[in-house]
């Protein structure tokens, strides 16, 4: 398997940045490993405090423990603010990962001449 092939791999599959990494790309695997790394947390954070905020409601017993009640609660669209800021988070946390791909494919078919 050539070197394109597996960072994209590595990138895709592994961690984004990862591939970059492989190819001894330490910086640019740094800042995409970073940028999606912390999308995610933000995006896990904001879970976990939904849930747990939910949670609380149901164990004070200001909500019923009903799913039919309970189900509209998790599916409900956050405030404005707090949606666009998922937005971006998931759109830094997409776009690092295609890049990241990409890029790392890109820069392993460059070794992959120098080799040759």
């Amino acid at each position: 398997m050539n070197k394109a092939i597996k960072a994209a791999l590595i990138s895709a599959f592994v961690c984004p940045g990862g591939g970059h990494f492989y190819l001894k790309r330490y910086n640019t695997g740094t800042l995409l490993s970073t940028v999606t790394l912390g999308a995610l947390v933000y995006l896990l954070v904001q879970a976990v405090a939904r849930a747990q905020d939910i949670s609380d409601k149901i164990a004070s017993g200001q909500i019923p423990l009903d799913l039919s009640v309970i189900y509209p609660l998790i599916t409900q669209q956050p405030a404005a603010e707090q949606a666009l800021y998922n937005n971006i988070a998931t759109f830094a946390l997409i776009i690092s990962w295609l890049v990241g791909v990409i890029d790392a494919y890109r820069l392993g078919a460059i070794a992959d001449k120098a080799e040759n």
